[in-house]
């Protein structure tokens, strides 16, 4: 199926399931609260971790949060949450 027949695909099935495009298209959802708490769904592994930096594979991208006393505070399969003084996020 061609990318543009795709896109219309997963537009459509959003629309039909009410659903958010980018859950329907396997992107993941990231979700800042303030400065201090950072929570994603659909994530596939921690890259690189440290009190500073942590790389979060998202499939495509990479998700690069940054800042001091970073911590994983919790993970499962699908969901992970960052806590500590956040100072960025970059996507890679």
């Amino acid at each position: 199926m061609g990318e543009r027949r795709w896109g219309h695909f997963l537009e459509r099935t959003a629309e039909t399931f009410d659903l958010p495009a980018d859950v329907v298209a396997g992107a993941p959802r990231m979700e800042l609260v303030g400065s201090r708490e950072f929570w994603m769904e659909g994530h596939r592994g921690i890259l690189s971790y440290g009190e500073e930096e942590i790389h979060i594979s998202g499939g495509r991208l990479v998700v690069c949060v940054r800042g001091s006393g970073l911590e994983l505070r919790s993970m499962n399969a699908n969901t992970l949450c960052i806590s500590g003084d956040i100072s960025g996020l970059t996507l890679e």
